[in-house]
């Protein structure tokens, strides 16, 4: 979303991305600072470089200072040192502009961490009391399916394809284990260990190492779909590679998203509210499905790559029957007369 965002705001220049791996160009839109702020902007992404945060959040924090600092000179700030906690409120406004209110929270997180680097380079203080330490967020109910729409989504497949096969291993790796999607298209090999029924992986999101249990049925789609639909011959070692030349390994966003759009639209299901389409309903499912069976928040949270548990508590507003009995009833305060 915040890409999305970014690419729609005014004043950018347009640069092209090569990706290699698909022979493809992918445009992208750059808001850049002028010579005097681009030297903060460089010692910013260096010195982000160093905080053990993840190459996507690093990548996140560097597009949103970029248009922060150019923002700077329309200010009237002519350099870093003349910054002022007024002028970091005005930038809250300023990329409130430019961006989804749904990407505010992580914008303003983004901002929250330049000023703790301008503040630590020297380059002003109290900067970072000027971001607002709260920020309201829009949270949609979670589009889940029931294990029925599952189960119809991951077998509409055509199996008698190459290109069946490896939708329904992917579907069912979605729906069983709650991966992420960029997770399942940067899913190697040495990931999976099928002796041992078991997938390690790095995540993408948070860098680290995760290991989840391979069920039976996964398994078997996936040696299923190695073994007959894989194309031969090719040395890319993602699992899941392109049905057609060249065999290369998946993109982490839109090839996954078609490939869960077919199962839909194939199946029929449909989430209980309606919305959503993609790898994401699946994992949203497996989570509420686990919070349905009794499983603690905790461990839903390491099934599903968590830093801590903050993450998975946007699941619980799928589990209707517990969400039932938190309502309150009216008892003690009754209106103390009625109006004709």
């Amino acid at each position: 979303r915040l890409d999305r965002s970014f690419q729609e705001s005014r004043g950018g220049r347009l640069t092209s991305v090569q990706h290699a791996h698909q022979g493809r160009v992918t445009p992208r839109y750059w808001t850049q600072p002028n010579a005097v702020f681009r030297p903060v902007q460089e010692q910013f992404e260096l010195w982000l470089q160093g905080q053990s945060l993840a190459a996507a959040t690093q990548n996140l924090y560097a597009t949103v200072s970029r248009t922060a600092l150019a923002w700077l000179p329309d200010r009237g700030v002519k350099n870093v040192q003349a910054l002022s906690g007024s002028d970091v409120s005005a930038m809250v406004v300023f990329l409130g502009s430019r961006y989804q209110p749904g990407s505010m929270r992580t914008v303003v997180s983004a901002l929250r961490v330049l000023c703790r680097f301008l503040e630590e380079s020297g380059y002003g203080t109290g900067l970072s009391q000027a971001v607002p330490a709260l920020f309201a967020r829009r949270v949609a109910s979670v589009g889940v399916l029931s294990a029925e729409g599952v189960a119809a989504l991951t077998n509409s497949p055509d199996v008698t394809t190459s290109m069946g096969l490896r939708d329904r291993a992917m579907l069912l790796v979605g729906a069983r284990t709650g991966l992420r999607p960029v997770d399942i298209a940067g899913l190697r090999l040495r990931d999976i260990d099928l002796p041992h029924a078991q997938l390690t992986l790095t995540q993408h999101k948070t860098g680290s190492v995760v290991t989840l249990p391979l069920l039976a049925e996964v398994g078997e789609a996936i040696a299923d779909y190695l073994l007959n639909g894989r194309p031969a011959g090719g040395d890319d070692d993602h699992v899941f590679l392109r049905s057609h030349a060249p065999y290369v390994g998946l993109g982490p966003t839109d090839s996954l998203y078609w490939v869960a759009s077919r199962a839909f639209a194939r199946s029929g299901a449909v989430t209980q509210n309606g919305t959503g389409r993609g790898f994401r309903v699946l994992r949203a499912s497996f989570a509420t499905r686990l919070l349905a069976d009794g499983t603690p928040l905790p461990v839903i949270s390491g099934a599903l790559g968590h830093r801590g548990i903050t993450s998975a508590k946007h699941y619980l507003a799928a589990d209707d029957e517990r969400m039932r009995a938190c309502c309150l009833d009216f008892a003690g305060i009754e209106p103390k007369r009625t109006w004709s």
